[in-house]
């Protein structure tokens, strides 16, 4: 499946931020971004439909 830059932006950062900090949240990439919680919320809930990316039951996201 096409995954857009922004897609792949996203998914970079959270590989960077699983390095970093060993666990990464959708808060961890609004703050490393500085994006609003919103926008981080749909990027996340595209990333899962399109199979990229899970979450678990504690927001947990891990890349596929």
């Amino acid at each position: 499946m096409a995954i857009h830059q922004s897609g792949e932006d996203y998914l970079e950062v959270i590989l960077v931020l699983k390095k970093r900090l060993g666990v990464v949240r959708s808060i961890d990439i609004v703050n490393e971004l500085h994006y609003k919680k919103p926008s981080v919320s749909i990027a996340m809930k595209k990333l899962r439909e399109s199979g990229h990316v899970l979450m678990d039951e504690n927001g947990l996201l891990t890349l596929t």
